[in-house]
């Protein structure tokens, strides 16, 4: 292992200036990541999960996941680097005690936007440390946050976080535990958010609440949302019909994922609407992006 270790030193030395991504699917020996991170002066994606492949029968619990050394290593690589764009943490254990660890140093980056933290075990306290993280002033584009264990209050404090951002392009909540009211009071959040462009609520137990408040937003012009996804929730029959009548206004949606509800049927007329409605709207979207690019081609050509 130390002769392993060595050699990847030895690697990272040699060829510096021409990584700029580093991935480690297993990391047993729980390398220094502020060591590694500072022979790599280019670095822009770090994707890091700490686990252990083909462990076979010798299975022990203590060999998977962060641990505080290395929430503090990393937390010192945000705060002094100044090329990382892309942060994925994917599938450590992460909880909201590491987190915090990992917020001293987040907090005071302003270079990542990409950040991905699903598949841990966040909780309400640590959406509440995150809800500063992309609140006023924040630079996060897409925030992934799936599969962990975020419930109603939760959602409240994301949605503070929501009403004061301009960057959030992209959030991803599927398989929390939001439920029905979580799920709307996130969305009241976008009410007053007008850059936020995908939302993905699916497996959280949303129902007739969320319904009401999904409508809402969708109705509004000044709402950017183009990509929705509330599959796998609690929609009825009744609920699709109200997304449907919602969806008619809008300009902006063209993706709306409805499945897995036990009110959806894709044979529906409320299911063809909807689809015909986005459908329409990528379109429009299309010739709006390139249809002017066209024309001005075909007068070059012509010149």
């Amino acid at each position: 292992m130390t002769e392993n270790i060595e050699i990847l030193f030895d690697l990272l030395d040699a060829c510096m200036d021409y990584i700029f991504t580093i991935t480690f699917r297993q990391c047993p020996s729980h390398l220094d990541m502020f060591d590694i991170c500072s022979l790599t002066p280019n670095l822009s994606k770090l994707d890091i999960t700490y686990a252990i492949n083909s462990i076979g029968m010798n299975y022990e619990r203590m060999l998977f996941g962060m641990k505080i050394k290395d929430a503090s290593s990393l937390a010192k690589v945000f705060d002094t680097t100044e090329t990382l764009t892309t942060l994925k943490m994917q599938g450590n254990m992460i909880d909201d005690d590491l987190l915090r660890m990992l917020m001293t140093g987040l907090i005071r980056n302003n270079t990542i936007t990409y950040l991905d933290v699903s598949h841990n075990k966040i909780t309400n306290h640590g959406a509440r440390l995150l809800s500063k993280l992309i609140g006023e002033n924040s630079v996060i584009t897409t925030l992934d946050l799936a599969d962990n264990q975020i419930h109603v209050e939760g959602g409240r404090y994301l949605a503070r976080g929501l009403r004061d951002n301009d960057a959030l392009l992209t959030l991803n909540l599927r398989l929390n535990r939001l439920t029905d009211s979580g799920c709307r009071l996130l969305i009241e959040g976008l009410q007053e958010n007008e850059t936020l462009t995908e939302l993905n609520l699916s497996a959280n137990g949303a129902g007739n609440s969320t319904c009401q408040m999904l409508c809402t937003v969708l109705r509004s012009t000044e709402r950017s949302l183009a990509v929705v996804d509330v599959s796998g929730n609690t929609f009825t029959a009744e609920h699709i019909d109200l997304f449907r009548i919602a969806v008619r206004t809008s300009k902006t949606l063209t993706s709306f994922d409805l499945r897995r509800n036990p009110g959806y049927s894709e044979s529906s007329d409320a299911a063809r609407d909807i689809e015909e409605k986005c459908m329409k709207n990528e379109t429009q979207k299309h010739v709006a992006l390139y249809g002017e690019l066209g024309d001005e081609r075909l007068l070059n050509m012509g010149k």
